[in-house]
């Protein structure tokens, strides 16, 4: 997982200064690169929330069930508080980043173009910050399910075990495949919160904008396949559902 998300992080930061290049280019498309390198950005930091949270509560729960020590539950929550305010803080900086940039189009004014280009330094900066962070924090976290697994493996391994509630089809199974399982449910979940969302690009372009010659049909497709991916990935994980949803 920490590798797949130091590459993602790669390409949104590449990403990022193609947006740039472009906007000191003045090319038209300046616009469309950034909204959606904005959106991919937020999706990473996201996918933090669903990793910390996945991988936190299947730890707790394979903690008590095998009377494992504590200590495992206490150094996984600590990543949600390194980690989380950053992330939430990017994703509204990145809000605030699109907002005004469709405010300087219609404005037509040098200083709202230069209170843009500002907001986007600090942004990109504060994003690039926060990956680095991210990224280090999933990879400690990694290592500290392997451990767990590892002792794990060793108490299975010496005495027999009930069937663990919190498993599906009641069989023991490993942290390391509990969190998978709930991960995909999650994203399956945002999956469907995002093809509503997806709305809010359009409402962009054609309010804030100005821009009334915006096409319906690509935000349709866009949002019928983002439900449709969300709904098949909920019922073929849906064994994983968490109890509250």
């Amino acid at each position: 997982m920490a590798k797949f998300f130091g590459i993602s992080s790669l390409v949104s930061i590449v990403l990022f200064g193609l947006t740039v290049f472009y906007g000191v280019q003045g090319v038209p498309t300046h616009m469309l690169w950034g909204l959606g390198t904005s959106i991919f950005a937020a999706l990473l930091h996201c996918l933090v929330f669903a990793i910390f949270t996945g991988s936190g509560k299947d730890t707790r729960l394979l903690v008590e069930d095998l009377s494992l020590n504590q200590e495992y539950v206490k150094r996984t929550k600590a990543f949600k508080k390194e980690v989380f305010p950053p992330a939430l803080y990017a994703i509204f900086f990145l809000l605030i980043l699109t907002t005004l940039g469709g405010a300087a189009s219609n404005a037509n004014r040098a200083w709202m173009g230069w209170v843009h280009g500002i907001w986007a330094t600090f942004t990109i900066w504060y994003n690039i910050k926060t990956f680095w962070l991210e990224y280090k924090a999933i990879g400690t976290n990694s290592e500290i399910l392997k451990d767990l697994n590892a002792k794990a493996s060793q108490v299975v391994g010496q005495q027999p075990l009930e069937p663990s509630e919190f498993t599906p089809g009641n069989d023991p199974q490993k942290v390391a495949d509990l969190e998978w399982g709930t991960h995909v449910y999650a994203f399956a979940r945002f999956l469907g919160f995002l093809s509503w969302n997806t709305w809010l690009v359009y409402l962009y372009f054609r309010f804030i904008m100005g821009d009334l010659r915006t096409p319906l049909w690509p935000f349709i497709v866009t949002s019928a396949f983002l439900w449709s991916a969300g709904w098949f990935l909920r019922e073929r994980y849906k064994l994983y559902r968490p109890k509250f949803l």
